[in-house]
């Protein structure tokens, strides 16, 4: 009776090593994903007008910004940790697909009150990119993120 009672309790341990097992390996892959789809990540906010240009890429661990127009002399950091879980927050807060269809809070741009403003999500094959708006307004959807990276930014560029 003891051998028997031994034998189910090893056959109950081992399935409960097996279901650890394969969740860990699920975790884990799924982590892999996600590091992937961040990598393979890129969000881009452009603001130009006459006489002014401005491009912030943030790509995997890096932000990248010019002022010029022909992206000659590009400015690279790498962003913290925290920096980029934040980004990453407010990102998973988007719905990129709806990106183009998101109106512009005011029309300044349109008579050159205004820099033209876009923001840009890729992934992948995939590219979601708002309509114009005014620079330094976006819409309240994205206003967090775009705000964020040009603090980042400014941060960077006092450093």
């Amino acid at each position: 009776m003891k051998l028997i009672l031994c034998l189910i309790f090893m056959l109950i341990s081992a399935k409960e090593c097996d279901k650890n097992k394969t969740q860990i390996a699920t975790e884990t892959t799924m982590e892999m994903s996600d590091r992937n789809t961040q990598e393979n990540m890129k969000l881009t906010y452009q603001a130009v007008s006459r006489g002014f240009f401005l491009k912030i890429w943030v790509e995997g661990d890096s932000l990248s910004f010019t002022s010029d127009y022909n992206l000659k002399e590009v400015n690279t950091y790498q962003i913290s940790q925290e920096e980029k879980e934040a980004l990453l927050t407010l990102l998973n807060n988007i719905d990129a697909t709806a990106l183009p269809g998101l109106e512009s809070p005011s029309k300044a741009h349109q008579y050159d009150g205004a820099a033209i403003a876009t923001f840009e999500i890729s992934k992948d094959e995939e590219i979601y990119k708002t309509s114009a708006f005014d620079h330094g307004n976006p819409s309240v959807v994205i206003k967090d993120l775009v705000e964020k990276m040009l603090s980042i930014k400014t941060m960077l560029e006092k450093q």
